[in-house]
């Protein structure tokens, strides 16, 4: 006899889902990885606006995520159209980027995942039994917000990065302000990977198909897309190796790469061979044996060594900017023309892609966007039936636990997720 067993809504996440096993006895036949956050219809927005609102608007896909997707959209409209900006420019978006990981991956792992780790219930559970690991995490977050509030202007939605510039250029109080910050959590960033080394107690699932940029980082972006195996395509030929598909129950688009499920995020990028300071090169080489060749519960302690690549990182940026000193400023002015621009960049989660066509006048033609977590879909719905089939016939509430935890492991933006043409 057929029964369905409902996880919702998923706890300890961005953004709003569920999960649905059907069974037939006690046999998992099918899972439904449900992502129901309300469908933001930001692609069909976008057409027939102006070059320049297009950053403005699509920023507001998410708040977590607004400042990658900003920049994201300014390399691809810039792109379009020609545009090469300054040194300080791009060191000035580099820096506003690896302030948001320093904020994302802090609030996944100290405030999503250690209470996983812990066998803790929630952040108030949290604050109770480690409260010195959270005061740290949250020192750490704080030190991305100030980065991007700086940077940026403001925190979400950031206005002083701009179309072939900046709105006004960071000066050296406010980099050794940074600077400072970043030093004083400096010593968390760089323990964060023993804090986090361990994976969850769950059956071993699938090997993960890593899709990530190549090089990740740094730079900010890159030119070719680089898969497990060896094989890489340009990121402007996305859409001959990239397939979306809309499914009945969820409001998130399922994609696959040449026909596969891909794996974005922090485990694929290290698995991929990113680019790491000697510091977080050796941490990585520490706990390699739990990210290298690992299913997805390594993205957490990945996720670890990436924190503190992402400080050491910051802080040389900082010193790069604070070297050129009155240099190398000057904003590039935009033209617009009959374009197409692609940018990729290597959000915190995975892998974001922004592609753009614009007419003479610069008037927006076409628009597609793909999130980490709508890449990341079809291998969290496969590792959900993996996990479900592998404890067939034991408690409910225990493999309910089990479930949400290795949604977790995956660090989903559902928000960012659920972009679909029209409904």
């Amino acid at each position: 006899m057929g029964s369905v067993i409902e996880i919702n809504p998923f706890t300890r996440v961005e953004g709003h889902g569920s999960v649905k096993l059907y069974l037939d006895g006690t046999r998992v036949e099918r899972v439904e990885l449900c992502l129901t956050e309300s469908p933001r219809l930001f692609e069909s927005l976008l057409v027939g606006r102006s070059y320049a609102e297009i950053p403005e608007i699509i920023c507001r896909i998410c708040s977590l995520c607004s400042t990658i997707h900003k920049v994201t959209a300014l390399l691809a409209v810039e792109k379009a159209f020609g545009v090469e900006v300054s040194q300080v420019t791009s060191l000035s978006r580099e820096l506003i980027a690896t302030g948001g990981l320093l904020q994302s991956h802090s609030l996944h792992l100290y405030c999503l995942l250690l209470p996983d780790l812990l066998g803790l219930r929630g952040v108030a559970e949290l604050a109770l039994a480690a409260p010195e690991q959270l005061k740290g995490g949250l020192a750490v977050k704080r030190a991305g917000n100030l980065i991007q509030e700086t940077v940026g202007g403001r925190l979400i939605h950031p206005v002083n990065v701009t179309l072939g510039g900046l709105g006004h250029r960071v000066g050296r109080d406010a980099l050794l302000q940074l600077r400072d910050e970043l030093e004083a959590v400096l010593p968390v960033c760089r323990e964060a990977f023993r804090l986090f080394s361990g994976s969850p107690p769950l059956p071993q699932l699938h090997l993960p198909y890593c899709l990530a940029l190549d090089p990740a980082a740094p730079p900010l972006s890159g030119d070719r897309f680089r898969m497990t195996g060896g094989g890489s395509f340009p990121v402007e030929a996305y859409r001959d190796c990239l397939t979306e598909s809309v499914l009945p129950y969820s409001h998130a688009k399922y994609a696959r790469i040449l026909g596969r499920e891909p794996t974005v995020g922090a485990l694929a990028r290290l698995n991929l061979g990113t680019s790491l300071g000697p510091g977080p090169g050796g941490a990585f080489e520490t706990v390699k044996e739990e990210i290298v060749a690992r299913d997805i519960r390594g993205n957490n302690v990945a996720q670890a060594v990436e924190l503190f690549q992402a400080a050491e990182r910051s802080l040389a940026l900082i010193d790069q900017l604070i070297a050129i000193g009155r240099d190398g400023a000057g904003n590039v002015k935009v033209a617009a023309r009959n374009g197409r621009g692609t940018a990729a960049c290597e959000a915190p989660r995975g892998t974001l892609i922004h592609s753009y066509a614009f007419d003479d006048a610069g008037i927006c033609t076409e628009a597609d966007v793909i999130t980490p977590t709508s890449l990341n879909q079809g291998a969290l719905s496969r590792d959900l039936l993996e996990l479900a089939r592998g404890m067939e016939g034991g408690d409910a509430s225990q493999t309910g636990n089990a479930l949400e935890r290795l949604i977790r492991c995956y660090d989903p933006c559902i928000s960012c997720s659920v972009h679909v043409v029209k409904l």
